[in-house]
Formats: structure tokens, C-alpha cells, sequence
């Protein structure tokens, strides 16, 4: 009994979110960490497309997809390691390349903002859809 109150208080807290967001009961907000490889990202509102990177990876390297706060530009940080399918550790602050703004810190975990939704670049709509091109 307590699991459904559980479930049916996060599916509203869930629902009050995507609201604030714009979003309709329906509709979910996209994040990083739902997406994978690299692909198109287009806004359902303007039309807007980009080519973006989600996360793709070699052997001891990756590329991580990331937006800046301050203009939406999205944007791709590298990382490189010296172990096997691991992450190194950054060399210096990530910074938005179109605006300058830190997007993060070096020592920040590389996972900050992977769950954080993204938003249109042009109207700073969250009903975004992604058509992944390929995977890694």
C-alpha cells in the first residue's frame, strides 16, 4: 500500500515538474542521460534542428554531451583516460565554446547535469525529440 502512495506522489511531483516546464501530462522532458550516441535534436516547437553529441566512446576516450546555462548551445566535451573504459580526470573547466560561460568545473563530477532537461537553443522549448544516428 505505502509503494503506490509512494509511486502516485512522484508521478504527480513528476507531472507539476514537466508542467513548470511546459510540457502536457503526456509529455517528458529530455536529458542526456536518455540519449546515446550522437543524432539530431529537433524542437516540436520552432522547428529548430542541430546534429548533436549525446555520449559516444572509444576504447579510453569519450565524448560528452552538454548545454550551457546561459545561451542553450549545446556542445561536446572530450575526456581521456589512461585506463580502460574509465573517465580521466579534467584538465581544466569546461567552457561553452559559443558564449564562454563555464558549463563545468574540473572538479565537478563528469556526470553534472546529465539529468538536467534541455531546452530549444532558439525558443527555449523543452518538447525536444531526438533521432539518434548511431550509437557507439
Amino acid at each position: 500500500m505505502f509503494g503506490k502512495i509512494k509511486k502516485r506522489r512522484k508521478l504527480k511531483e513528476e507531472r507539476k515538474f514537466n508542467a513548470s516546464l511546459g510540457l502536457g501530462p503526456d509529455e517528458h522532458y529530455l536529458c542526456f542521460s536518455m540519449m546515446h550516441g550522437a543524432g539530431v535534436i529537433k524542437c516540436a516547437d520552432c522547428g529548430y534542428e542541430e546534429k548533436i553529441t549525446s555520449f559516444t566512446h572509444g576504447i579510453m576516450s569519450c565524448r560528452i554531451g552538454r548545454q550551457c546555462p546561459n545561451c542553450h548551445a549545446f556542445a561536446y566535451e572530450y575526456n581521456e583516460s589512461k585506463e580502460y573504459h574509465t573517465f580521466g580526470k579534467a584538465k581544466e573547466d569546461f567552457v561553452c565554446p559559443q558564449c564562454g560561460t563555464i558549463i563545468r568545473k574540473k572538479e565537478e563530477s563528469i556526470f553534472k547535469g546529465k539529468n538536467d532537461p534541455l531546452f530549444c537553443p532558439k525558443c527555449h522549448s523543452a518538447r525536444l525529440r531526438y533521432h539518434m544516428h548511431y550509437i557507439t
